[in-house]
């Protein structure tokens, strides 16, 4: 029993040592776990509430897991859809290439249709072929035979099978019959001398094809030459009326070369560039042994009716040394349709060597060629009382004979009509010069026309042409008719479009465009997408005054005689003169009128300046006059040039864009006003009369009646000249520009009759010197400080009713002056003449007000004086000029000149009562003082009166910063706002709120703003527009020995105040910020900075950190220390216990 009770005890004893060091480890562990579990507490609550978060993101697409039975259901169902999915998209990929296939097919099926529907449609065209059978021709009884045996209004195709030698005349007189022959690359060579292989009449018609079969058609090979910048003085003759080039096997032409000069836009201007076209010549008619008389194909009229003859392609031409009257000839209401092929190579020694038509006959080109034929008129083409329709196709290479006067190496047309609005007329040739310097009457190298013919250019170019004589491009005379009555019935040219391009004139005027005696030319272009070019054009004479543009021709023995010309909306600028007048010269036996309307802006041109070297012209050599300046041989007794040239003032006063020389007048010859095309000014400088300088102000202008050179100040990037150029395009532009004349006039030369803008009268308003004061109370008045502005009245009333309101309306008046005050308060008005379109009768109303000024400091006087000018109008025939409208209607042009009889003024003011402006004072007659009128009422000191009140303006800026707290409690932190970076002068401080929120944003005392604070404009003595720059520096203060645990932020920030006033007594500010030390005190220097405003400021963060845990965990950190605490006493407990019961069991034993 003992020893069981001994046991006992020591199984007690071990189990009280367990229980003791387990009550131990639990006091240890459980506040170990005191101290860790918040922090790892929180970490998971984070966590968790981050996952919530992302499954929160997930949830509202698709979720990558499910929870419970009804999501494991939808799982399968997704499951499902996905191989649905799965199915149909392996579905859609084995379904396409049946798809595909099937739209193969199915575009194949299409392009079979629009094959089929192509092939119909070409059937269709070839209506003759799809219903005609062709039928063969093999020799020359055939050819005649089967042609000659077409019947009545039938329809028959024939093509030959070999090439056929035919001598004998085939006659096509059916009426109605349509034949087609296709020369399917063989030829017919007609032995004929004098007699035609076809005529044509009687309603009958020929078409002339060369259609190989099996063969592609006959190309042409192209190739670019060179692009031509021979320009100015010295160009090169081998560019221009370039020679076409035949070769020739057996004598019978094998291969053609001909050139084109293709002319491209650029901006104002264009550039040229030669182009060779050869071509192979397959099928062909030939004419082998003619004479003078032979007209290989006639056109004539039998029983009322004209024959018709078509080229479609094929060669239309002549042996070498062979010759012909014209490779086609019709007339009395004959048609030539020319629409491809070539006639070329003939050698006429009539009229008309390519083509000839005669008598209400047709020729109408739209396309081929026509190239390399000669004849002493009309080398390509004459026609006479006849119709010219050119709508494509070339006309290149032709060419009046060497020998022998005529006209037109490319055109020749006498009566009738001339119509081009496509195609080319390049490198023609005039070929011969008369013998007389200064005549000019023969030449038209592209196109001539005379004896009454309409020529009407709208598209197309006229280019590369050289003429040894006049008129490179264009020549139109009507100098037979000289002294009748009426131009009703005279020959005119009229061009709304096209190019006419770098032609030249050698020995005599107008190289682009010559208007002769008697003729009447327009040119406006009538759209923005159709200007009219005329540029690059080269007038050499060395005798002639010149005209590279465009010359006008007069008549010095009676004026009614003179050629006219009426320009619309030009843009005249870079044109070069040896002489004077880069722009435009004027040796008037006519008149000249330069307008605003619909006008001209003439700028930017060249020419001779203030040199005297100039030397005499060599006729019989045509060397010489090649000094500076260039002079005329004065022919014709025009040799007013030397006049100028002798004039020092003249001389050294500007002349490159307009030059007028005449002598003996006693009336107006020409008008000239300061307003360019566009409404701009023309800064116009020069001298009047040889006798003294002159500028001519916008709204004002100048009589010339003998002399005057100008040149204008605007430059190619000017408003004025951009605006010049937006208002051409507009209204449909002429463009002349680039042109070149040895002598004078760049671009255009007149001794004509020449308007520059619509016809309309010109009414010079009388010179009128002003004179008015000014006041300013409150301050000295200081020079310029103010404006003034006279108007002259147009139709309307600028005080008119209340439509007016308190401002004088200025949109109804023409501006006429404007002028500043001195220091004195003087106001002086020198308008000069002003030129205008519409009459004022016998009075001429001006107004004078002050223009509104932009300083709210100073009260304006609104006053308006309206000055009345009573005149007497003289008026002075200038010229009878056709209208605009109609070519056919004359209409007289008057200048009308005003005298001043008296000057009235009349003063008023706005009236708010009554809601009109008021007559306050008058004075009906104003008594001149010196050469001025003083505009002043009767018991008045003072013209305009001001007030000043002086300018003041203030503003205010509230700093902000923002202070935020990490882990901690917000404590009392103080911001501080300084103006320098050592915090020394401090202009703020800011505190936070202890215990409130974690992010407050404090705001600092106001900073206020003031007028002389600021930097003053130099340009705005008053103080408005000031403005300066202010620097902040902001930071936290350090007060770390209060609040113990907290990390205070070191960072500094900068703060930049602009300050600017509004120019309306008020200081705009704002402010930007950027950080220039970090929250650690180091410097910061790649902050660009940002706007200073309620939601963003800089902003201050202090952490707090401690070893304790989280106040926001302090629920359960008790728990742990009130359990482990528990845990100790109790094993303090047991240890007593233990001790006294080993005491009790000792005294037991």
């Amino acid at each position: 029993m003992k020893a069981n009770s001994e046991k006992t005890k020591q199984s007690k004893k071990a189990t009280r040592r367990v229980l003791a060091g387990v009550l131990c480890g639990a006091s240890v562990l459980s506040l170990v776990l005191s101290l860790v579990m918040p922090p790892i507490s929180q970490a998971i609550a984070n966590d968790a509430e981050a996952v919530s978060t992302e499954e929160t993101v997930m949830g509202g697409g698709s979720s990558s897991e499910s929870t419970g039975i009804d999501n494991s259901t939808n799982g399968d169902a997704g499951t499902d859809a996905e191989n649905q999915n799965s199915d149909d998209a392996a579905s859609d990929d084995d379904a396409r290439p049946e798809e595909q296939s099937k739209d193969e097919s199915q575009a194949e099926d299409n392009d079979a249709m629009d094959v089929n529907a192509v092939a119909s449609a070409e059937e269709a065209a070839e209506s003759e072929e799809t219903t005609t059978a062709i039928t063969n021709i093999t020799n020359a009884d055939d050819l005649s035979a089967k042609l000659q045996g077409v019947g009545e209004n039938q329809t028959a195709c024939f093509e030959l099978t070999a090439d056929i030698d035919y001598a004998g005349e085939i006659k096509l007189e059916k009426s109605g019959s349509n034949i087609t022959l296709n020369l399917n690359d063989h030829k017919i060579k007609c032995l004929n001398t004098d007699k035609p292989l076809f005529d044509v009449a009687n309603g009958a018609t020929l078409t002339i094809k060369d259609e190989i079969k099996d063969s592609a058609p006959v190309t042409e090979t192209v190739n670019d030459v060179q692009q031509l910048t021979d320009q100015g003085q010295n160009p090169n003759p081998n560019n221009y009326g370039k020679k076409v080039e035949l070769n020739y096997v057996g004598g019978i032409p094998s291969n053609l070369t001909y050139y084109v000069t293709k002319s491209t836009p650029s901006g104002t201007g264009t550039i040229e560039t030669l182009v060779r076209h050869n071509v192979d010549i397959k099928g062909a008619i030939v004419a082998c042994d003619g004479n003078a008389n032979l007209k290989l194909i006639n056109l004539y009229n039998n029983n009322g009716k004209g024959g018709t003859f078509n080229l479609v392609s094929g060669v239309i031409t002549q042996k070498q040394g062979s010759s012909v009257s014209s490779l086609v000839y019709a007339e009395n209401g004959s048609t030539v349709n020319m629409r491809g092929g070539y006639v070329c190579g003939a050698s006429g020694s009539g009229v008309g060597g390519g083509i000839e038509i005669h008598g209400n006959s047709t020729l109408e080109v739209s396309g081929g060629v026509i190239a390399g034929n000669s004849a002493p008129s009309g080398g390509g083409v004459y026609a006479k009382d006849s119709t010219v329709n050119i709508t494509n196709g070339v006309i290149s290479g032709n060419s009046t004979l060497a020998t022998g006067v005529g006209f037109g190496g490319g055109i020749m047309a006498e009566g009738g009509s001339v119509t081009v609005s496509g195609g080319y007329i390049t490198n023609n040739k005039y070929a011969n010069y008369c013998g007389n310097d200064g005549n000019g009457d023969h030449g038209g190298a592209g196109l001539a026309a005379k004896n009454g013919t309409h020529v009407t250019i709208s598209g197309g170019q006229i280019t590369g042409n050289y003429s040894e004589e006049a008129g490179g491009g264009v020549y139109v005379t009507d100098i037979e008719h000289q002294g009748a009555s009426s131009r009703k019935t005279m020959a005119w040219l009229n061009i709304t479009g096209g190019t006419i391009a770098s032609n030249v004139s050698f020995r005599s005027e107008g190289a682009g465009i010559r208007v002769g005696q008697m003729v009447d030319a327009m040119i406006k272009g009538t759209s923005n997408s159709n200007p009219v070019y005329i540029t690059n054009n080269h007038c050499m004479s060395r005798f002639d005054w010149g005209g590279g543009g465009i010359f006008v021709q007069g008549d010095s023995k009676v004026a009614s005689n003179a050629g006219r010309l009426f320009v619309y909306n030009s843009y005249i600028s870079s044109n070069e003169a040896g002489g004077y007048g880069g722009g435009v010269a004027v040796c008037p036996t006519g008149k000249t009128l330069v307008t605003g309307t619909d006008g001209t802006a003439i700028f930017g041109n060249t020419s001779a300046g203030n040199e005297q070297n100039a030397n005499d012209y060599e006729s019989v050599s045509n060397t010489g006059n090649n000094g500076t300046p260039h002079l005329s041989g004065g022919g014709h007794g025009k040799d007013q040039d030397s006049d100028a040239y002798n004039a020092e003032v003249f001389r050294e006063n500007d002349h490159a864009d307009f030059f007028l020389a005449a002598e003996g007048h006693t009336t107006p010859i020409a008008a000239v006003i300061g307003k360019m095309l566009g409404g701009g000014d023309a800064k116009y400088r020069g001298s009047l009369e040889l006798q003294k300088a002159i500028t001519i102000p916008a709204n004002g202008g100048v009589q010339v009646y003998n002399s005057i050179g100008l040149s204008s100040d605007v430059k190619a990037q000017d408003p004025e000249a951009i605006n010049a150029r937006k208002a051409a395009l507009e209204a449909g532009a002429t463009f002349i520009t680039g042109n070149y004349s040895w002598n004078h006039g760049g671009g255009i030369m007149s001794n004509g009759d020449l308007y520059m803008g619509a016809p309309e009268d010109t009414y010079v308003y009388p010179s009128l010197k002003l004179k008015a004061t000014k006041k300013l109370e409150g301050r000295k008045l200081n020079d310029g400080e103010f404006s003034f502005t006279v108007y002259r009245k147009d139709s309307d009333d600028p005080l008119a009713g209340t439509t007016a309101g308190t401002t004088f309306n200025r949109d109804v008046c023409t501006e006429v002056g404007t002028a500043a005050n001195d220091a004195e308060g003087s106001i002086t008005f020198d308008l000069g003449e002003q030129f205008a379109s519409s009459g004022a009768g016998n009075e001429i109303t001006y107004y004078l007000v002050e223009d509104p000024g932009g300083d709210s400091g100073i009260t304006y006087d609104s006053s308006v004086y309206k000055i009345v000018v009573t005149a007497e109008d003289t008026k002075t025939l200038l010229m009878s000029v056709p209208s605009k409208e109609n070519s056919s209607q004359l209409k007289d042009l008057y200048i009308h000149n005003y005298t001043i009889k008296n000057v009235g003024v009349t003063k008023y003011e706005f009236r708010e009562s009554s809601g009109k402006w008021e007559n306050v004072k008058a004075r009906s007659k104003v008594q001149k003082s010196g050469d001025y009128y003083p505009i002043i009422c009767e018991g008045d000191s003072t013209t305009f009166t001001n007030k000043f009140t002086p300018y003041d303006s203030t503003g205010s800026w509230t700093p902000k910063a923002t202070k935020v707290v990490e882990g901690g409690e917000m404590k009392e932190f103080t911001l501080q706002l300084a103006t320098d970076t050592d915090f020394t002068d401090i202009v703020s401080s800011k505190s936070t709120t202890a215990d409130g929120d974690k992010s407050q944003t404090l705001s600092f005392d106001k900073i206020d703003y003031k007028l002389d604070q600021l930097d003053q404009l130099a340009s705005g003595p008053t103080g408005r527009g000031a403005s300066k720059t202010f620097t902040y520096y902001v930071r936290e203060k350090d007060d770390g020995s209060l609040f113990s645990h907290y990390t205070y932020d070191k960072s500094v920030y900068q703060i930049t105040v602009n300050a600017t006033d509004d120019s309306n007594h008020h200081i705009d500010v704002t402010a930007t910020y950027k950080q220039i030390q970090d929250r650690d005190g180091k410097p910061v220097t790649n902050d660009t900075g940002r706007e200073l405003t309620e939601s963003s400021t800089p902003t201050f963060t202090n952490t707090y950190s401690t070893s304790l845990p989280l106040s926001g965990m302090s629920g359960v950190t008790l728990t742990y220390l009130a359990g482990a605490a528990a845990l100790c006493a109790a094993a303090a407990w047991m240890h007593i216990r233990r001790k006294a019961n080993a005491k009790g069991g000792e005294r037991r034993e």
